[in-house]
């Protein structure tokens, strides 16, 4: 699946002046709460802002927390970016989202939001149903590492988000996304039930921990937007559950797709395949092995026919390359079936999870796949194909 990077504001370079490091973030935490918290209400939001990604406040500075975001809806602002962390894994203590309540409802006023990003901030269900019918212009909501609730249901009329993002968040259990114009809907986490209907212009999408075998197969849950995706990422947390082929539907104009897959041992990856020959209009074809270890078997490596060529595939990325059979495997098959290749990119990142390798591990085995790659895949290149091993 693919991973969000954050910025933070430390060591920003100001153009017109000299390199400034950022040493109130570095302040412990007791001393930053205590410097905001004496500061005009103006100052502390403006400051919070600037200096965002490096809070580390949970729900004991509720009070503070709460002032910025009253004066920041007073003023109208439009982007609110609140990144809160803290040292406790217990989701519990985040600092919970709270709007001003008007004759007992909450956030009735309307707001002018056009984004929010929300990190390590919980969020209840009429919290969220008040930013999203209140806030006419908001058109990217990004929450992540957060506590919400089991069934999320946005959509209907007022609802104007365009993008829509759900990442490493607790509680989670289904998500009905329904009649509003959404181009782009990314969730990361556990295996949840998804519904998408009458989303019409979603063209992006990003999803997983995914099933796609027998059961809650991801394609039953995505068919009524098929037709209209371009750019598909899933996320196949093992696949030891297997690949219902019969299942895979037609997606006439995805033209990249992005397939994460977690595998064990040496075994062949090449029925997922059949997920890419259900994209017509594929361009780039990218696949990210996660592997439960680097064991390699002694075995031959396979050649499939494929029912039809790959008429437009251009660009094939091998993300956790480490030259085992299955991997070859992958790349000899869009070779022999990608008539329009132009080039394959290899990055050898070594997502291994077996043991606790240190940094030293990781760098010699992402060596070792360099030389892997070039020596497997080299030879079997087409005139006119370039071969990119980061």
């Amino acid at each position: 699946m693919k991973t969000k990077r954050l910025r933070s504001a430390q060591n920003k370079v100001d153009p017109e002046g000299p390199n400034l490091i950022d040493f109130i973030s570095k302040m412990p935490d007791d001393v930053l709460v205590m410097i905001l918290s004496c500061l005009p209400i103006k100052r502390a939001v403006i400051t919070s802002s600037s200096f965002s990604g490096s809070f580390r406040l949970d729900s004991s500075c509720s009070q503070h927390i709460d002032e910025w975001i009253h004066f920041a809806l007073d003023k109208k602002i439009e982007k609110l970016d609140l990144y809160l962390s803290h040292e406790s894994r217990d989701r519990a203590g985040n600092y919970e989202f709270k709007l001003p309540s008007s004759n007992g409802i909450v956030g009735a006023m309307q707001m002018s939001f056009k984004k929010i990003f929300l990190y390590g901030v919980n969020l209840n269900e009429p919290t969220l149903n008040a930013i999203l019918k209140n806030s006419p212009f908001l058109e990217k909501l990004s929450v992540c590492v957060s506590d919400l609730y089991a069934h999320i249901h946005v959509g209907g009329q007022g609802v104007n988000l365009k993008r829509l993002i759900i990442n490493s968040c607790s509680g989670v259990e289904s998500i009905v996304l329904y009649g509003f114009d959404l181009v782009s809907f990314l969730y990361s986490g556990s295996e949840i039930q998804l519904r998408l209907v009458d989303l019409p212009k979603l063209k992006e999408l990003d999803i997983g921990e995914v099933n796609v075998g027998f059961e809650n197969n991801v394609f039953s849950q995505i068919s009524s937007c098929a037709l209209y995706l371009e750019v598909l990422v899933l996320n196949i947390g093992s696949a030891k559950k297997g690949l219902n082929v019969n299942a895979i539907l037609k997606l006439p104009k995805v033209k990249k797709l992005m397939l994460i897959i977690g595998a064990e041992e040496d075994d062949s990856l090449l029925e997922y395949t059949s997920i890419a020959q259900a994209c017509l209009s594929l361009e780039t074809f990218s696949i990210s092995l996660h592997w439960c270890s680097l064991m390699k078997k002694r075995r031959k490596v396979r050649h499939v026919a494929a029912p039809h060529l790959h008429k437009h595939l251009k660009f094939l990325e091998i993300i956790g390359y480490y030259g085992r059979i299955s991997d070859l495997e992958l790349a000899v098959y869009v070779i022999d079936n990608a008539v329009a290749l132009k080039k394959i990119t290899i990055d050898p990142c070594c997502h291994a999870s077996e043991g606790r390798l240190t940094r030293e591990d990781f760098l010699k085995r992402e060596q070792a796949a360099r030389c892997s790659a070039k020596r497997q895949i080299t030879p079997l290149l087409p005139p006119g194909v370039d071969l990119a091993i980061l």
